[in-house]
Formats: structure tokens, C-alpha cells, sequence
């Protein structure tokens, strides 16, 4: 019974609204009036009867339409509180305005939602109108936003991105940390460490090497220690003008210094720095190295009295073979002045025979006597280098041997790769006639003698110049540790003295070469001067 009363209730006040509606349809109002209208009755319920009345609506029907209206206005509330506090915790959310939009959006559409459900007992169509207006224009900006971000969004790196880049990420700080650790290894063995002072906040950072050359604890305030409390006498000058320099000059600085550790042990360090600039070129820090080099220091200065006391005796050793050559030559000389007066006719045959041998020893003694005098001369004498062409040098020294060359039948061929050389003329004449000499003189009779002299830079770009010869050549299995020695020979021939190698030796050495020596019997020698 009351549920068809209800429905003639519902028919009866729509059947008068709708009257009411025709009524002033008959005499439509301009556009203008109709929104003058609109706006003014926005919150009315005078032209409109509850949904209630409005249609055949159960109790079944019009309580399932207002339950689901109400659910879904109290979830698209729920939404938004929930994306707010989302938006609030993460400051750092992309496309946060894009997520404050669709706050507006569902909020407006639970409105609709809450609105429609409550039209079943306060008609405000109008209001409702308005509301699903805005609910439209909000949807419609809503759509273009998402629309624009959409590339934006599909760039975002995944969950797989993220961890694929926290993974590598984890892998270069493991790295770093090893790196890290073998770098303060490496400076806690060899006692260097680093620091750095912000002049603008007269903060001071300090590595832990740095603090144990200090002999300090690694937490103590930087801020407290003072150069005066470790550094002494000119040592704190130095420190303290290489401070102000460096910020009133932008200059560099690496002193060696003696300090005084908390511990009172005194020791030397090296000090190195550089200031570094702002954008205006101010300087505004100082950063640099220290290191402990007490042990190198105490080494240096065990070199320097051992290099002394070495020199010392050099120098002692010198002058007693200078004392001692002038002597014996003095001596010798007397023998021979005393020997060229005897009338050696006079003398009967035995005691001929015996001053002749006598004579032969004395000449042979002054001889001796005149190379260790040219050997040490090499030795003590500093004589000037010259540029000089080596070409025009060894066509000197073969002029001097043309006529053995010629009468040889020796052919000499010359490739000169480097013509210019910085070297003592006196000693690169020497050397050349030696060389030339020692190939002629060793020859071999069977076959044409072949000189060959290069010059050339090897792969330390040192200059060599080479001589090879098509020899009888040397022994070095046999001959090889001697060869360069005084007076050695290794062929029975009466010219040969044992003198021109060991001088091309001492010359060369003089000026800080070498000289090496490749040699096969009966297929010739090469000699490398390397300059």
C-alpha cells in the first residue's frame, strides 16, 4: 500500500512540475535571462521535485542507486587524501602538478557522485549542472596534461633500470673502495698524505697519514693546532711566507722542512702546495701534500759525508800519483841522461850487451811512464766539447793513412746517418786513428782489406759510430775481459803496444760514452764508440 501510494504521490508532483515546465517553456526566456536565471536560483529546489517524487522508484531500487553514489564519493575522496599524502612525503615525485590535477578531478567527480545521491531529497539540479561543468573542464585539462607527459613518462627508467644502475652503481663503489683502500695503503707505507684548507670556512681536512706524521690523534680538532707548535727557527719562516705567498701571489710552493711531532721526535717532511681559485680568482683554498722524508734526509746526508770522504781520498790518491809519476819520471829521465853519456864503445862486449838491455828497460820505462801520464791527464783534464762534423774529421784521418790504405788495396765505405756530433776534437781524432790503425795493422793478408764506418742514432737516440773491419779479428772468449786494458795484445806482432784501445776507452768514458766491441777470429771486428 505505501509503495503504491508513493508512486501516485510521484506521478501526482511530477505531473504539476511538469506542467510548470510547459508553461514556461510556452513563454522562453533569451539566453542571457536563462544564465541570469541559472546563477541566481543555483541552489533552488522550487522548480524541481526529489528524485524520490520523480519517477517509479522502489525502496530496493532508489537506496542501491544512493549506496553506490555514496561508495563511490566516499572511495574518490579517499583517493585524493591518499595522492596528497603521497605528493607530500615524496617532494621529489615526478609530475607532482599532474597528480594535484587528478586530486581536483576525482574530487569533483565523487562531488557529482555525493550531489546525485543527495537530488533524491534536495533537487539541486542547477548546482549539480555547475559541478559536472567544472567535473568536465577539470577531465578535459586533465587529458591534455596526461597527454603531454606521456613521453616524458615512458623515459622514466623501470624498476629493472633502477636496479640494474644500483647494481653497477654498488659494483664502481666496491672499486672505489678498494681503490681507496690501496691509495691510503699506498700512503701509509710511503708516509704521504694529503690536506686541504677552505679559507672561507677556515676548515681544515686532513688525511690519515697526515695525522700520523703529525704523531696525533685522527679525531683531535684541526682547528686548535698552530704552525708554531711543530714548526722551528727558519723552518717556521719558510712555512709561514710559503702560506702567505701562495694567497697573496696565487704562487706554488715545495719546500723541505724540519719539524718537531707531538711526541717530540724531530724529523724532516716535504711540503707541497698550490692555491686554488674562484670564478673571480680569488684564491680560496690551499691544498697540497706531505710527506715524511726523514730517512731519505738521513741517507743524503750519509751519501754526502761517504761522497766527502771518497772525494778526500781521491783527491789524496791523485796526488800521490802525481808525486809519485813525477818521481819515477825524474828518475827514469836521470837514467836515460846518465845512459846517453857512456861511451858504449869503450865497454868490452858483456858489459855492452848488458847497458844496451839497461837502456832498453829505461826507454821502455820512460815510455810506460808517458802513457799512464796521458791516461791520467784524460782523467783529470776537463776539456771543451765542439760541434763537429765527423765527416770532415775522419777525411782528415784518412788522408793520414792514404798511402797504407793505398798500398793495402783497402777500400773504405762510409755511411754517415748523423754528420754533427758535440765532442773534444783532439779526442774524436784520436779515437778515428786508432780505429784506422788498429784495422790496418790487423789485417788480414789473404783477402782486400774492407773498412766500413757508420754513424747512426740507436734506440736510446744515443749517436754510435761503428768501424768494422774484415779483420784476422780477437779471441773474446779468451781476450774478452782484457781487451781495453793497458798494454794488452792479442796478436804476435812487434808493433803492437796495447795502448790505442785502452786510450779510445778513457777517452771516451772522459766524456761519459762507451765503447763495445764485436769480434769473430778470422771474419774481422766492429767497434761501437756510443757518444
Amino acid at each position: 500500500m505505501i509503495y503504491i501510494n508513493r508512486i501516485t504521490d510521484s506521478v501526482a508532483t511530477c505531473g504539476v512540475y511538469c506542467e510548470k515546465t510547459h508553461a514556461h517553456t510556452a513563454t522562453k526566456a533569451s539566453f542571457s535571462q536563462q544564465i541570469d536565471d541559472f546563477f541566481s536560483k543555483l541552489f533552488s529546489t522550487a522548480d524541481f521535485p526529489a528524485r524520490w517524487h520523480c519517477g517509479n522508484w522502489t525502496d530496493f531500487h532508489g537506496w542501491l542507486y544512493i549506496v553506490s553514489d555514496l561508495s563511490i564519493w566516499a572511495a574518490y575522496f579517499a583517493i585524493p587524501i591518499l595522492l596528497l599524502k603521497l605528493v607530500r612525503k615524496r617532494k621529489d615525485l615526478p609530475f607532482h602538478k599532474i597528480f594535484l590535477l587528478f586530486v581536483a578531478f576525482i574530487l569533483l567527480c565523487g562531488t557529482t557522485h555525493l550531489i546525485d545521491a543527495g537530488i533524491f531529497w534536495w533537487p539541486a539540479y542547477r548546482f549539480s549542472a555547475l559541478v559536472r561543468f567544472i567535473t568536465g573542464l577539470v577531465s578535459i585539462f586533465s587529458v591534455y596534461a596526461l597527454n603531454r607527459i606521456i613521453p616524458l613518462a615512458v623515459n622514466i627508467r623501470t624498476v629493472k633500470d633502477l636496479e640494474d644502475e644500483i647494481e653497477k652503481r654498488r659494483e664502481v663503489e666496491e672499486k672505489l673502495a678498494a681503490s681507496e683502500f690501496l691509495l691510503s695503503e699506498a700512503g701509509r707505507i710511503s708516509r704521504v698524505g694529503g690536506w686541504e684548507t677552505d679559507l672561507t670556512t677556515h676548515k681544515r681536512t686532513w688525511s690519515n697519514t697526515v695525522y700520523d706524521i703529525f704523531e696525533i690523534p685522527h679525531n683531535i680538532d684541526l682547528d686548535k693546532l698552530e704552525l708554531t707548535d711543530y714548526f722551528f727557527g727558519s723552518n717556521l719562516t719558510k712555512a709561514q711566507n710559503a702560506l702567505r705567498e701562495a694567497i697573496e701571489n696565487n704562487t706554488r710552493w715545495d719546500h723541505e722542512l724540519q719539524m718537531k711531532t707531538a711526541r717530540g721526535n724531530v724529523i724532516w717532511v716535504r711540503s707541497t702546495g698550490e692555491p686554488l681559485l674562484d670564478e673571480n680568482g680569488k684564491v680560496v683554498k690551499l691544498r697540497g701534500i706531505f710527506m715524511d722524508i726523514d730517512r731519505y734526509k738521513q741517507t743524503e746526508f750519509a751519501l754526502n759525508k761517504s761522497l766527502e770522504l771518497t772525494s778526500l781520498n781521491n783527491q789524496q790518491l791523485k796526488n800521490f800519483t802525481h808525486i809519485l809519476s813525477h818521481n819515477i819520471r825524474n828518475h827514469a829521465s836521470n837514467m836515460a841522461l846518465i845512459s846517453s853519456l857512456v861511451d858504449t864503445d869503450s865497454l868490452d862486449v858483456n858489459n855492452k850487451e848488458l847497458f844496451d838491455k839497461m837502456s832498453n828497460v829505461s826507454a821502455a820505462l820512460n815510455d810506460t811512464l808517458e802513457h799512464l801520464s796521458e791516461a791520467i791527464r784524460i782523467k783529470d783534464t776537463v776539456i771543451q766539447r765542439e760541434v763537429l762534423n765527423i765527416g770532415i774529421e775522419l777525411k782528415k784521418v784518412l788522408d793520414i793513412f792514404q798511402s797504407d790504405l793505398n798500398f793495402n788495396n783497402a777500400k773504405i765505405e762510409l755511411q754517415l746517418d748523423v754528420e754533427m756530433i758535440s765532442f773534444p776534437r783532439i779526442y774524436l781524432e784520436s779515437i778515428l786513428t786508432n780505429l784506422i790503425s788498429n784495422a790496418i795493422k790487423y789485417r788480414d793478408t789473404q783477402r782486400p782489406l774492407l773498412i766500413t764506418i757508420k754513424t747512426y742514432k740507436n734506440d736510446k737516440l744515443e749517436t754510435v759510430l761503428e768501424c768494422v773491419d774484415n779483420g784476422v779479428g780477437i779471441d773474446l772468449k779468451l781476450h774478452g775481459q782484457k781487451i781495453f786494458g793497458l798494454y794488452k795484445t792479442f796478436h804476435d806482432r812487434k808493433d803492437a803496444h796495447g795502448v790505442g784501445l785502452f786510450l779510445v776507452k778513457t777517452q771516451i768514458e772522459s766524456q761519459g760514452g762507451k765503447i763495445e766491441v764485436e769480434s769473430i777470429p778470422g771474419s774481422g771486428s766492429t767497434f761501437k764508440i756510443i757518444f
